[in-house]
């Protein structure tokens, strides 16, 4: 009897958690000023969020349904991995096309540049 109250505590706080970073990033979106620092929102309170969410999915399905939801944490794990990365080529196309980035030093995006333009010479 406690377990289940403990249960539906844990996922009442990992939704409730989920939604605040959701709205955090929502906030962030519309906030911030350039499309790097929100592809930054985006990337990391977002995915968090979907992966909060997907695991109070399985632990909701493991333990009131009695269901091993492998699915779910495939998701989970296939999030984990790729949000990062398309992050990360979002950002880069974006400095690549615009040939401008929020760096901390001057000078810093022109290596960055002539990388990429060797690359597509290959």
């Amino acid at each position: 009897m406690i377990l289940n109250n403990i249960m539906t505590l844990i996922i009442i706080i990992l939704i409730i958690i989920a939604i605040l970073a959701m709205i955090s990033t929502m906030l962030g979106f519309i906030k911030l000023p350039d499309e790097l620092t929100k592809i930054h929102a985006a990337g990391v309170t977002g995915s968090f969020a979907v992966e909060l969410a997907l695991i109070a999915g399985f632990i909701y399905f493991y333990r009131y349904l009695h269901v091993f939801e492998f699915k779910l944490l495939v998701a989970i794990g296939f999030l984990f991995l790729t949000a990062p990365i398309t992050a990360h080529m979002i950002a880069l196309s974006s400095i690549v096309t615009k040939k401008t980035g929020a760096f901390k030093r001057k000078n810093q995006i022109e290596p960055l540049l002539k990388d990429v333009e060797e690359f597509n010479k290959k």
